[in-house]
């Protein structure tokens, strides 16, 4: 029995051994199982965690960016508003502009400019508008809250009508006591003799007061202007950009942007821009540091500061009204529109009588002078031939009201006026029973009568049958280097316009609101007034601004350059450039505004 027991125990023990693996090891394989799909489960959590997060920075960065685009909208509307608001003052009358304190340097009505307060969760807006200041000497430096005259600056399209015109021109200078070699008005202002500088090109002269330029760069962009596809001798036609790895044809008319002098040979890109990176027309200090160039560089500012293809000048009065065209064809009716306007029976009946046979005092000395050159040819003195124009004068009277009615109106104009200033020291002959009588202008060329009547004539009165004048180089405002380098005054009259119009830049003041006030103040003869007229002006309706649109608090902002053409009652934007992605251009700080202090706690 007991190794039977023993057996039994054995296969019971065996048994139970059997039956604690089958149990044992299912159980086993489970607890592996369960572990393995726990880890897998908390790893598909991290990672779903993990898409969440990045998916919510993603949609934070969407939103921010979001709101970052409607405030760069904002400010993109803030610089049209602030065009705008420039177009609204441009449509003022000069006079009224000139009361408000003008549009040159006026901070009050350019700087900081809100557009929206910030109430209500709207950013707060504002815009400025900038312009190039001018040093004391007259050079481009600093900044001014205002805008910039595009008649300070050289209409490149008006270079080939200069040209065109330079005889005429140089007759003045030569008549005036001068000659377009050396000394009479023009002075040291002509080049040397061993200068490649041709003095009697006009638009040559006033290129090369560029820095920077040569003699061959200025007829090359002369060359692109003009009609003709003949090279002048330093110059080049499409012989030559046709020839290029990319060939192109010259323009050959006027150019549509200062952009396009790039394709003429010679120009580059640091002789047209400068170091001027953001074009914001002013030498920052990373410009600074960049190009090793100060303010008083030459050409640090880039050709493109100096130049344009606008300008245009309003043939109105300050009051914006037309002027009287002296040179209008029934004489009855000119009498009546110089009353008028000038309200002076003197002034209104001596034009009308020089209509019908007047002779300026420039016109007369052409005549004098050539009946003196023909004379002396014959052997008679010049005194002589003095004596013989004094007689042919006859009777000399100073001109009364009443001597117009012994002038016919209904005849028709025989004599017309090439400026206004030929009022000055004028005559009017007449024959009356087989006698001459000449009668003298009531405007005589002493300073203290200029002074006092001729602004008022030159704001009523003008020669040309236009509403709109080609602009010309504005006195008060161009820089020093283009006045410097109208070739028709001596070095030391010029700068003398220069130091006297320091003490007034901009000519905020009503006795240079016209170009001829270099003559009242006694800076220049009546002569070189004659010769400087058809250069230069005191106004100009085609106007530059350099809008910025910001946010107070953001800082964060648009540009944009806008020339606005207010020659015509509706001013109208002619060019616009958007100028953000060359960044905001200035410093808050110099912006104004609400300026808001962003709270970072």
């Amino acid at each position: 029995m007991s190794s039977q027991n023993k057996s039994l125990r054995k296969s019971d023990e065996s048994l139970g051994h059997q039956c604690q693996n089958s149990f044992t090891k299912p159980v086993g394989r489970n607890i592996r199982r369960q572990g393995f799909f726990l880890v897998l489960v908390l790893i598909v959590i991290a990672v779903a965690t993990m898409a969440v997060y990045s998916f919510t920075d993603l949609m934070i960065a969407a939103d921010e960016t979001a709101y970052l685009t409607g405030d760069l909208v904002q400010a993109r509307a803030t610089v049209d508003s602030g065009i705008e608001a420039v177009r609204l003052v441009l449509a003022q009358p000069a006079s009224m502009r000139e009361d408000a304190g003008g549009v040159f340097n006026n901070p009050s009505m350019f700087q900081g400019v809100p557009i929206t307060d910030g109430s209500q969760g709207n950013p707060t807006s504002n815009f400025t508008v900038l312009a190039p200041g001018l040093t004391e000497m007259g050079t481009l430096g600093g900044i001014r809250y205002g805008l910039q005259n595009e008649s300070a600056r050289l209409n490149i399209n008006a270079l080939t009508v200069l040209e065109e015109n330079s005889d005429a021109i140089n007759m003045l200078t030569g008549l005036s006591g001068g000659s377009v070699d050396a000394g009479g008005i023009l002075g040291d202002a002509t080049a040397s003799e061993d200068s490649d500088l041709s003095t009697e090109n006009i638009a040559v002269t006033l290129l090369m007061t560029l820095p920077g330029m040569d003699v061959t760069i200025a007829d090359a962009i002369l060359d692109w202007l003009d009609e003709d596809t003949e090279p002048r001798e330093n110059g080049c036609e499409d012989e030559y950009y046709t020839s290029l790895a990319t060939p192109y044809a010259a323009a050959n008319g006027p150019v549509q942007t200062v952009e396009e002098l790039l394709l003429v040979r010679g120009v580059t890109p640091q002789l047209l821009f400068g170091a001027d990176s953001n074009r914001n027309g002013v030498l920052d200090p990373d410009e600074q540091q960049r190009y090793a160039a100060s303010i008083e560089t030459p050409g640090v500012l880039g050709w493109a500061s100096y130049l344009t293809v606008h300008g245009a000048e309003a043939n109105k009065t300050m009051d914006g009204e037309f002027r009287v065209n002296i040179n209008g064809e029934d004489l009855e009716v000119l009498y009546e529109e110089l009353m008028t306007a000038i309200g002076d029976e003197v002034f209104a009946s001596f034009i009308v009588a020089y209509r019908i046979s007047g002779e300026s005092s420039l016109a007369a000395s052409v005549a004098s002078g050539a009946s003196a050159e023909a004379l002396a040819a014959q052997g008679i003195e010049a005194q002589d031939a003095d004596n013989a124009n004094s007689e042919s004068e006859g009777t000399v009277l100073p001109w009364s009201v009443e001597a117009l009615d012994d002038f016919d109106l209904t005849g028709g104009a025989a004599v017309e006026f090439n400026q206004v200033l030929d009022l000055i020291d004028a005559k009017v002959s007449l024959e009356r029973n087989g006698e001459t009588f000449t009668y003298t202008s009531p405007l005589i060329g002493e300073p203290t009568l200029l002074a006092e009547f001729l602004p008022f004539l030159m704001d009523q009165l003008t020669t040309q049958d236009g509403d709109v004048l080609p602009g010309r180089i504005n006195l008060n405002e161009c820089p020093a280097e283009l006045l410097m380098g109208v070739p028709l005054v001596d070095v030391d009259t010029m700068t003398a316009i220069l130091e006297a119009r320091s003490q007034d830049v901009g000519g905020t003041t009503s006795d240079r609101n016209h170009e001829t006030w270099p003559l009242t103040e006694g800076l220049v003869t009546v002569d070189q007034m004659r010769a400087l007229l058809p250069l230069v002006t005191a106004r100009g309706d085609v106007f530059r601004a350099q809008v910025i649109g910001f946010d107070s608090g953001s800082g964060l902002a648009a540009r944009g350059e806008a020339i606005i053409d207010a020659s015509t009652p509706n001013p109208r934007v002619v060019h616009y450039r958007d100028l953000t992605h060359l960044g905001r251009g200035f410093d808050l700080s110099v912006l104004g505004g609400n300026i808001v202090v962003p709270n970072n706690n």
